[in-house]
């Protein structure tokens, strides 16, 4: 559990981040898009024929999902129409479907969850200590708490046991580190 919950942290990537790489692909959809729709007759018909490639190739293998890259859409999960094998998606088509991703790349920004530029809780952590700090009462008799010696060093029984059992499984973690999770821990559980 812990290494799931900590994994769901890890290098996240950060609202600016996040908003480049939207921006980025509202940009290119856009070029795309109007490329498309000033393309001349000549152009459009190339692509066609691609796209009539395509169907003849999903018609005459009569499989779902092609092992390539394609201009018609397999839709033989759709129980409605077994008979039809796929959709092919024409220049125009195209060109709606790159409009309403450059519309959506565009508005993402304003509805991503902004987080601060510091460093990301350890949330894998919190979670172990919290299930360590439910069954303590279970295993010992002395409080779950976390004093340290000059050093950092932890000096009662559950700050021992913490440093001991989670350097085991994450051996790179600091005492210091755990010795504040469990400080803060400690703190939202008296609040």
């Amino acid at each position: 559990m812990y290494r799931w919950e900590n994994g769901k942290y890890q290098n996240l990537p950060s609202y600016k981040e996040t908003s480049t790489e939207l921006s980025k692909i509202a940009k290119q959809a856009a070029r795309l898009k109007e490329s498309l729709q000033n393309c001349s007759h000549e152009t459009e018909w190339a692509i066609e024929q691609g796209v009539q490639m395509d169907a003849v190739r999903i018609i005459s293998k009569r499989e779902g999902a092609p092992e390539h890259s394609s201009m018609v859409l397999s839709t033989e999960h759709l129980a409605e129409n077994p008979g039809l094998l796929g959709v092919s998606v024409t220049t125009k088509s195209l060109a709606v479907i790159l409009g309403r991703l450059e519309e959506i790349t565009t508005k993402a920004p304003d509805t991503l969850p902004k987080r601060s530029a510091g460093k990301i809780p350890d949330y894998g952590l919190r979670l172990w200590l919290a299930n360590i700090y439910e069954r303590w009462p279970i295993w010992s008799q002395s409080r779950f708490s976390r004093d340290v010696d000059s050093t950092g060093q932890p000096i009662t029984q559950a700050g021992r046991f913490c440093v001991h059992a989670f350097q085991i499984i994450e051996p790179a973690y600091s005492v210091s580190r755990i010795m504040n999770g469990m400080k803060n821990l400690i703190k939202e559980k008296r609040n």
